[in-house]
């Protein structure tokens, strides 16, 4: 997300705390599985280390393949998926792993991004050639 390029995780955490105290509401993050990159015990141990305390909830997303990223996604309910959710509840941190839906069509979450990003990009590669 482009708001990582300007801060790091550790100054936004604050921020949240703050909005937690402030509204007493519970913030949700969105966390993409990657096979072998970010889907392991450990991983989950420093996500649950760094967000315990804080009123919020992790929605665990399976990766979708997309064209022009090599990554892979762990099956949905593959022992590491369920492996993870169990690591962040042992710090307090409530979970939830998301069904993966409609990448047979390239309809998943960032496919149709992608998708319309392409036909864009060959739309306007069609017009400068009729021009």
């Amino acid at each position: 997300m482009p708001v990582n390029r300007r801060h790091t995780l550790a100054e936004l955490v604050a921020p949240c705390r703050y909005y937690n105290e402030k509204t007493n509401r519970r913030i949700t993050f969105e966390w993409a599985l990657i096979s072998g990159e970010n889907d392991s015990v450990e991983r989950a141990s420093e996500l649950g280390r760094f967000l315990r305390g804080l009123k919020c909830h992790v929605n665990l997303i399976p990766l979708n393949p997309t064209s022009g990223f090599a990554g892979q996604a762990p099956p949905s309910r593959s022992p590491a998926a369920n492996l993870f959710v169990d690591e962040l509840a042992r710090y307090g941190v409530p979970a939830t792993l998301r069904v993966r839906r409609g990448i047979d069509i390239d309809a998943g979450c960032g496919q149709l991004a992608n998708k319309a990003l392409k036909e864009k990009a060959a739309a306007a590669g069609r017009g400068a050639v009729a021009a």
